[in-house]
């Protein structure tokens, strides 16, 4: 191949001269052209013979020196090498000779996505992708480039409603000037950001579109492609006999055709992913296998992650702990080496997960407590909730029943957390919901004027009538949008009310089990006095004091926003007692009232509190 390069740089030298024209910018050319559509290996030599042209050249012009730093910049974004594209772009930047308003897009919008991709700075990804947008203002398919990354940067950064709402404005003014790659690229993601979103009938139209844009094409990328996006759709809805038969017409496109082996990888684990569901096992197996087969063919980093992934998860349900571990384990490894740490967490969960079930708790608590780091991270609640239900699993398995009661206080933590963010998702589905109605409503009015105006134009008197209804339109909409209004705040106030009493109720609640506790000190403390005939009345006695303990304490910590959990976690080394010293001074007792509660004399409670500071202070 390399010699084959080297017999071409001579033929644009020989053949530049004979022409009077520049072989550099003829390789630059080329470069240019075929980028998007060549191996990194064959981009690396012809970036190579560029630099050798650059050599050569006496005095190299500054259009030169900025064409090869893009090309440099645009190899280093190819092979996912970000802050040496980010480098080689803003050097193209500085140089400023870049004559092609192409090149400029092009350059502005490789900048805008390696900040993105590779320092996760979203404001400046913005700012040079906006550039390049304003730049491509006459050139549609670069103009939907720019847009179609915007949003996708807008989703990196969480905010799919911003992101929809540009591409669905995009399409409406461009629709009729877009190929039919561009159409297909912007349905698939605005299909993405509602399925995220849980808006699932919208989500389900544009991958219909796309799925039916692809199949015009005839192109059998864009119809793989868009069959495994909605398979993966059916797959997350677990509608697993929707899913089968897109993933099956794709392995049947593909088989046997050169060049998609990593498309036949993805098919291939959505099966074993589609069969293992199920809990068909041998089948999920078979399939796993397969896919594994391929990502070793292709050594694609992703493939192999996701086919050590899968075949772990087959495996951990077959119950063969010791399979599932080496594949779980290779899985991380790949993935711990890539950029994209997304799934992480659920991969060390899975780890720990299987340590446990072999017995190996400290190795199981170690990869729970990684997986906790990362999920917190991402505010991953539903993992977290997972990874505390088994730490207190393998906390019992070694015996540390006190640490597991702390881990069963934080499970119950992240439980209640969770079902809040479910209350959330769903207030944010309807107000997505309802703003897509509000806008389909503006459109429609829209669209009614424009029709008004123009047989205004032929009829003053439907002029007139057609600016009318205009009017009583509006009034209509600001009458609705004030109920609307009106509406959201008496829902606010009425949750608030909700809010306060039940914060009254759970502070009842709290004196009420403060009182138990203190009589039921009082009780056992009167009843050890007493002969030993009724030391199994005693024993009964501490045993619910106990549980009187535990509630207290949990209804403390929704009184307080989570107050002894964080306590806790911020202090690992506090005992019991000092979280319920620690929730009787919040509560401002006194240390007569804290003596008489924790059975113990006014002078230990004051060496009790003395102790508590020095444990938070060592810690």
């Amino acid at each position: 191949m390399r010699l084959f390069y080297t017999l071409l740089l001579f033929q644009f030298v020989f053949i530049g001269k004979l022409a009077g024209q520049n072989p550099f910018s003829q390789q630059h050319a080329k470069f240019m052209r075929v980028h998007t559509s060549t191996d990194t290996e064959t981009l690396l030599v012809l970036l190579e013979t560029e630099e050798k042209l650059i050599q050569k050249k006496e005095n190299s012009s500054r259009l030169d020196k900025a064409q090869l730093a893009l090309d440099r910049g645009i190899y280093f974004y190819m092979i996912d090498n970000y802050p040496k594209a980010i480098s080689f772009f803003e050097q193209a930047a500085r140089i400023n000779s870049l004559v092609s308003n192409r090149e400029e897009v092009i350059l502005y919008t490789y900048l805008g996505v390696s900040y993105r991709n590779g320092l996760s700075d979203f404001h400046k990804a913005h700012q040079h992708l906006d550039q390049a947008i304003a730049l491509a203002q006459k050139d549609c398919d670069l103009l939907a480039s720019g847009m179609i990354k915007k949003a996708d940067t807008y989703y990196y950064a969480g905010k799919f409603k911003q992101g929809i709402r540009l591409l669905t404005s995009f399409l409406k003014q461009k629709e009729q000037c877009l190929k039919p790659d561009r159409q297909i690229d912007i349905h698939s993601l605005l299909a993405h950001g509602y399925n995220t979103l849980g808006i699932l009938d919208q989500s389900y139209t544009h991958y219909t579109k796309a799925v039916e844009l692809a199949n015009k094409t005839h192109n059998i990328q864009f119809i793989s492609n868009t069959h495994q996006n909605f398979a993966y759709f059916f797959l997350n809805q677990q509608r697993y006999e929707e899913a089968k038969p897109l993933t099956l017409q794709v392995i049947r496109l593909l088989k046997d055709k050169p060049g998609f082996a990593a498309d036949l990888h993805d098919s291939y684990a959505i099966l074993g992913q589609i069969y293992s569901a199920l809990n068909q096992l041998d089948s999920a197996l078979y399939y796993a296998n397969i896919a594994q087969a391929y990502a070793l063919r292709t050594g694609h980093e992703n493939s192999l992650f996701i086919s050590y992934g899968t075949l772990g998860s087959v495996y951990l349900s077959k119950k063969e702990y010791a399979k599932a571990l080496d594949y779980l384990l290779k899985s991380a490894a790949y993935e711990e080496k890539s950029a994209d740490h997304s799934d992480l967490a659920d991969s060390y969960h899975n780890i720990g997960l299987t340590y446990r079930y072999l017995e190996n708790y400290r190795q199981a608590i170690a990869y729970l407590d990684k997986s906790n780091q990362l999920a917190y991270q991402q505010g991953d609640i539903s993992t977290l909730y997972a990874n505390y239900i088994d730490l207190v699993k393998a906390d019992r398995g070694l015996g540390n029943f006190e640490h597991a009661l702390a881990m069963q206080d934080s499970a119950f933590l992240y439980y209640d957390s969770l079902n809040n963010v479910e209350r959330n998702k769903e207030l944010l589905q309807l107000e997505v919901r309802y703003e897509t109605k509000f806008k389909e409503q503006e459109n429609k009015l829209l669209k009614l004027e424009v029709k008004r105006h123009q047989k205004a134009r032929r009829d003053g008197l439907l002029l007139a009538l057609a600016f009318i209804l205009l009017l009583l339109g509006i009034v209509y909409i600001l009458f609705i949008s004030n109920r609307l209004k009106k509406s959201k705040v008496a829902a606010a106030n009425a949750e608030i009310q909700n809010q306060k009493l039940e914060a009254k109720i759970l502070v009842q609640r709290l004196d009420l089990l403060t009182e138990e506790i203190n009589r039921k000190n009082q009780l056992i403390q009167s009843l050890e006095d007493e002969t030993a005939a009724e030391t199994e009345e005693n024993l009964i006695n501490k045993v619910t004091l106990e549980n009187d303990w535990l509630a207290f304490m949990s209804e403390f910590d929704k009184t307080h926003r989570g107050y002894l959990a964080e306590l806790k976690r911020q202090f690992p080394t506090l005992t019991t007692n000092h979280l319920r010293l620690a929730a009787l001074v919040k509560l401002e007792f006194s240390n007569k009232e804290i003596a008489h509660i924790m059975s113990i004399t006014e002078n230990g409670v004051k060496k009790a509190k003395q102790r508590l500071k020095e444990r938070i202070k060592t810690d």
